[in-house]
Formats: structure tokens, C-alpha cells, sequence
């Protein structure tokens, strides 16, 4: 029996693809391009099939219901069964549900994300033509790197468990095994893992392997990134890298990189237990938390937020692709931690935030950081890092999962919920309104301002609200013109749309600059341009940096102190920065030292008549808050392939 329900909040809560499905003669047919977005949903993060609905250009579902629909769900279970069809079923009864609206009746197929170990799902009988992902709204084929990455997450055998052939201890650090068994003794006094010597020591860790029945014997891989050698572990893994920089003030007028870095520069053994331990201790100097006095009235030094902060970097060690390009990097600024590994989430993001649950990508490592007291198994990682940033009322941790970059980056604000510069922002860009909106309004604003943009999940993390209300919230924000949509269904997001005129009465950018007629920020120094388009001065970096990977920074800069750079290195550079976040043609000036006028006739038509660039307002070229952002399937070089080529200057 047919039921209704409500599309508008089915396509706002999760993933949704709408396919008509009438066929050729308009009874109703199974369209061919299910079984894509099947593969898409199930090797992503799930998501929902309606067929016999009709997506509109503005998002809006709307049904055109399925003549016969029986035929239909009976065609798409023989379908979905069939091996040669789809390589794995995931759907059970209650999966596949007939609902019905304005007289129309459809179907509503809930696809599961697939766990690690059943993936890829792919069609037709081919993984590596047949596995799809999704990528905002859209269904896009695997490539061939992909493809092995989900195979090598399928595996059941640990990678860091793997025995290390022609590696013996010489490739170990004597001096990181000592401390080690020192710190280990002093956990856990008389532990029996203790009683042999380092070899003994490391086979019981899983750090040494001993195949059985064979004559095979040597370190693991997390043997040897744990204790190795430097020169040893690049040998194994040449993408290896580590990396923490503490960040100076934004108003350094040095111009400053960074005030205190640990890397591997071959002064250190440069494995984790060694960094692990030169950076958790920089850590937690950095954090700004009074003492306090426990029972005993003694001071205690290692407070919730502490512990928060040692339980990301050990998180960020043992959960990371070590052999996957870009490598491990810890910054710290003057208001946040940010951490970011190599290889995205092996559970559902939502899962990782609920805790209770864990699927260590290096479960040796992670049992070796245990032995020191460092990090926990029982999945209660994340809540306990949130829970220490919601004692302190600083704003919530910020999990984010890059597909496209593949890694995983953790950010810790110790900004509160309502930073006074941001409130008093808002009272300018909204004078007198802020008192008709509740408290979750405005928090949704002054993230908005605070982070870039705001989106129903980010708002969930920092309320305790249902996604519903939230919905409802953020849409009375664009009825009132404070918040300016983009992107349609579950990809929606926000930004502000502040009510500012310059003295002059023409609408002001988002760097606060007056705005041409043709949309673009006039220049507000009239300074001469060069040939390549470097203004004769440079400033330091504007607003808008704040926030962007350190790479891209230092990308940034590296263009900025150059007279001419490759334009496949220029442009590659622009995709890298306007897939972090929109830009405007100023702020992209800005940060590369050219003027604005040079980018957009030179690069930016150019990549939006290509479609590698989309601009936010999209029909109105005049807007005067248009920025640009890049197309998820844009073609060019991620930022650590700029990276490569900017390391040599052009011929």
C-alpha cells in the first residue's frame, strides 16, 4: 500500500537522486542509469533512489508517479539480485518502499553506504569501468587509483601488520626503543611485554613478524614507522612525510612563516614515536586552559582539553595512509589546532562523531601508543575531544572528509560560539535586526562569517537542534536577506549577504572594497600594473587566507614573490584555492599578487567558459558579491601537484 511522504525534507536530510523511470512508452521501466548511482551511493555515503519523481533546475522533487508500478519493483529486485548486474546486494525489504503524492505513486529505494569490506560495488561485471562515486548531486566513474584504494581498504589484514623483507633492527632507532621501553615501564610496571629484549618486545606489540612455516622474519611496517630510521622508512615509503608548524599572529609584520616547525630534516630519527613526542608537548603549551586543583588540592596541568588535544595528534598518527601523498601535518595558530592525515574515514562520518565504534587503519600502531598511555580503542575518541571543546564553550570540532584530496582534516577552535569581533561584524552588516532572530540564527550567522560558510550538518555540530528546525531556521535567513543559498537538495550551504554600502552608495565586496559596475572590487591602492599583472607593492595576506591548508599558503606566497609563473601552474593554483572555498577575483589577487582586472581577463573567463570555474551567482556577471568556485570534476592539478611544479622555477 502506497504511503506518502515529504520530499522536501527526504531531498534536504540525505543524498538524493530523482529518475522518472516511465520508459519508452510511459508505463514505467527500470532507467539503466540506476544501477550508476546505486554504485555511487553505496560506495560513498549512501543516499536515496526515487523513481517515478522529477528533480526541477531549482532542486524541488516533485512526483510523476509510475503507471505500472509493479512491474517496475519487480524488474528492479530481478535486477539488483543478479551478480552480473551488481556485485553485491545490499538491500533487504524494508529498503524498497512505495509512497504516493498529489495521486502519483513512486519508489523510494534507501541505498546504504557499503562497509569497507564489502567495496567496491561496481556493474556489470568490471570493477575498474564499473565502480562509480558520488560527487555533489553527480554520479562520476572511478578511476584506476581509486579503485585499488577501495580494494586495499577491503583488505582484512591490517597494512602495518605487513613483515618488511630485507629490513632487519639495524633499521630501527636504538635510542627510540629505549625511551620507549622506558615510558612503557613507567605505565605499566612490570608488564611481561617487558621481560625480552627489543626483538621480543617488538613482537608482541606487532612491531617484529615471524611468519609461521616459513622462514620469514623481520619488522612490520609498524615496526618501522614507529621506530625506524629516517633514511629506512623513506626506503619503504618514499611519500612519507611529517610535518607541525606553530603559526605567528596574522599580525606579524615580519611576515613571518612560521615561529617553531618539527619535520623530518634528518636531525631527528624522524618516526612517529619521536614526533609524537617533540609535538604533543608543543601542544600543549599552546593551549591557554588555568590550572586546576584536584582533591588532593595539587595542581593539574593535564585538563580534558589536554588530553583532547594528545588524543588528535595520536588519532592523526594511527588512522593515517602513511604511504599516500602529503603526509601527516599539524599546524597550530594562534586560535586553533589543526590536523590533518593522509586517507579518508573508514566509518560513516556520522558514526565517528557518535563514537562507540572503531576500525583502526593501523591497529598496531594504535595498540603501541596504548602501551604509553596515548589513545584509546573503544571508539571514544572524537566525543571525548568534543565533549572537552563543549566544556570550555569554544565552538564545535570540525571533522571534514576531502574525497578529492584524500585525507582527513580535524580543526579545534579556541574561539567561542560568539567571538566579540564577529558579533560586532554582524551589528554592522545587520543594524538593529539581530534581536529578531533566536539564538540558532544567529549562531548560524556568525559561523558564517567565521568559517566562510554554514550548512545544516555544521549547524547540527554546534546545536543540539533537530536537522528539521535547523532547515527551517536557514531558510528564514534568506527569506530575511541575511543568508544567500547555493547549491541545492542536502549540498546546500549558506553565506552571509551583509547589508553594507560603501560612502560612495555602490554595494560593498566581501573584502569590504567598493565594487565596479562590472562586479568586480575596484582597486583601492590605483597602483600601476606590470605585464604579468603584479601590482608595485605587495601587502600582507588579506581575510581571506584564513582558514586555507598551509600548502596552499605557502603556494600563495611562493607566486606572489615571482614576475612570471607557468599558466598551467597559475591556473592549477586557482582550482586548488577555489576548491577550498569561493573566491573573488580580489581576494585571489590578493593572494597571488596580481590585480584583479589581470586574473579575470587572463584565467577566470577563461576556466568558467571551460567549466572547470563556477561563479556563485550565476546569470548575474554584475553581483556584487560574485566570487568563484571550482567544479568538483574540474580537471587540473590538486594543490600537491602545484606544489611539485611551483618547486621549479619556469625556464
Amino acid at each position: 500500500m502506497a504511503t506518502t511522504i515529504d520530499l522536501d525534507a527526504l531531498a534536504e536530510g540525505w543524498e538524493c537522486e530523482a529518475k522518472t523511470a516511465l520508459g519508452r512508452e510511459g508505463r514505467g521501466q527500470v532507467p539503466a542509469s540506476v544501477w550508476e548511482t546505486y554504485s555511487a551511493l553505496a560506495n560513498t555515503d549512501g543516499g536515496v533512489i526515487l523513481l517515478g519523481v522529477r528533480e526541477k533546475p531549482d532542486g524541488t522533487l516533485h512526483p510523476v508517479g509510475i503507471p505500472d508500478i509493479d512491474r517496475v519493483e519487480r524488474d528492479f529486485w530481478n535486477q539488483v539480485s543478479d551478480p552480473d548486474k551488481v556485485s553485491r546486494n545490499l538491500l533487504g525489504p524494508r529498503d524498497v518502499e512505495r509512497h504516493s503524492q498529489e495521486g502519483c505513486a513512486f519508489l523510494l529505494i534507501r541505498v546504504p553506504r557499503a562497509d569497507r569490506r564489502q567495496r567496491p560495488i561496481f556493474i556489470n561485471g568490471n570493477p575498474l569501468r564499473g565502480t562509480f562515486l558520488r560527487r555533489q548531486e553527480g554520479d562520476r566513474r572511478a578511476s584506476g587509483e581509486e579503485v585499488r584504494r577501495l580494494m586495499a581498504e577491503a583488505e582484512e589484514r591490517p597494512r602495518d601488520e605487513e613483515i618488511l623483507d630485507g629490513f632487519g633492527l639495524e633499521d630501527l632507532d636504538r635510542d627510540s626503543l629505549m625511551s620507549f621501553r622506558h615510558l612503557f615501564g613507567s605505565q605499566s610496571p612490570g608488564h611481561p611485554f617487558l621481560a625480552g629484549d627489543d626483538r621480543e618486545m617488538l613482537r608482541q606489540l606487532g612491531g617484529w613478524g615471524d611468519e609461521r612455516g616459513k622462514a620469514r622474519t623481520g619488522p612490520t611496517l609498524a615496526g618501522l614507522l614507529m621506530f625506524g630510521r629516517q633514511r629506512a622508512i623513506l626506503d619503504r615509503l618514499p611519500a612519507f612525510h611529517l610535518d607541525y608548524q606553530q603559526l605567528p599572529e596574522p599580525t606579524d609584520p615580519a611576515g613571518t612563516r612560521w615561529v617553531d616547525r618539527v619535520t623530518i630534516d634528518g636531525t631527528w630519527s624522524g618516526n612517529l614515536f619521536e614526533f609524537y613526542r617533540k609535538v604533543v608537548l608543543r601542544l600543549r603549551d599552546g593551549l591557554r586552559i588555568p590550572f586546576r586543583l584536584g582533591p588532593d588540592l595539587l595542581r593539574r596541568d593535564d585538563t580534558p582539553q589536554h588530553e583532547a588535544l594528545r588524543e588528535a595528534l595520536v588519532n592523526t598518527l594511527i588512522h593515517a595512509e602513511h604511504g599516500g601523498g602529503g603526509g601527516v601535518r599539524i599546524r597550530r595558530g594562534p586560535d586553533r589546532f589543526e590536523f590533518v592525515n593522509p586517507g579518508t574515514l573508514r566509518m560513516p562520518l556520522e558514526q565517528v562523531r557518535m563514537g562507540g565504534r572503531s576500525d583502526c587503519r593501523n591497529p598496531a600502531l594504535q595498540r603501541m601508543f596504548q602501551m604509553i598511555g596515548a589513545g584509546e580503542k573503544a571508539g571514544s575518541g572524537f566525543p571525548r575531544i568534543l565533549h572537552a571543546w563543549r566544556e570550555q564553550h569554544w565552538r564545535a570540532p570540525l571533522l571534514e572528509e576531502h574525497r578529492e584530496l584524500h585525507e582527513t582534516r580535524l580543526t579545534l577552535t579556541t574561539l567561542s560560539l560568539f567571538p566579540p569581533a564577529i558579533l560586532e561584524k554582524l551589528e554592522r552588516c545587520f543594524p538593529g535586526r539581530l534581536a529578531a532572530w533566536n539564538q540558532e540564527g544567529r549562531l548560524a550567522l556568525a559561523t558564517a562569517l567565521l568559517e566562510g560558510r554554514i550548512t545544516n550538518n555544521r549547524l547540527q555540530e554546534l546545536t543540539d537542534r533537530h536537522p528539521n528546525d535547523l532547515t527551517e531556521i536557514l531558510q528564514r535567513l534568506v527569506r530575511d536577506g541575511a543568508l544567500e543559498p547555493h547549491g541545492k537538495q542536502r549540498w546546500t550551504w549558506y553565506t552571509v549577504r551583509p547589508e553594507e554600502t560603501s560612502s560612495e552608495g555602490l554595494p560593498v565586496s566581501s573584502e569590504g572594497l567598493p565594487v565596479s559596475s562590472e562586479g568586480l572590487p575596484v582597486s583601492s591602492e590605483g597602483l600601476p600594473v606590470s605585464s604579468e599583472g603584479l601590482p608595485a607593492s605587495s601587502e600582507g595576506l588579506p581575510a581571506s587566507s584564513e582558514g586555507l591548508p598551509m600548502e596552499l599558503l605557502e603556494q600563495s606566497e611562493a607566486v606572489r614573490g615571482r614576475g612570471k609563473v607557468d599558466g598551467e601552474q597559475m591556473r592549477g593554483l586557482i582550482l586548488a584555492l577555489c576548491r577550498e572555498r569561493p573566491h573573488t577575483p580580489h581576494s585571489l589577487g590578493k593572494l597571488l599578487g596580481r590585480s584583479s582586472d589581470y586574473l579575470r581577463t587572463t584565467y577566470l573567463r577563461a576556466l568558467v567558459q571551460s567549466g572547470q570555474l563556477e561563479p556563485l551567482y550565476s546569470g548575474k556577471p554584475t553581483h556584487p558579491r560574485q566570487a568563484y568556485r571550482a567544479r568538483d570534476d574540474a580537471s587540473g592539478m590538486d594543490r600537491h601537484a602545484v606544489a611539485g611544479r611551483l618547486a621549479t622555477p619556469p625556464a
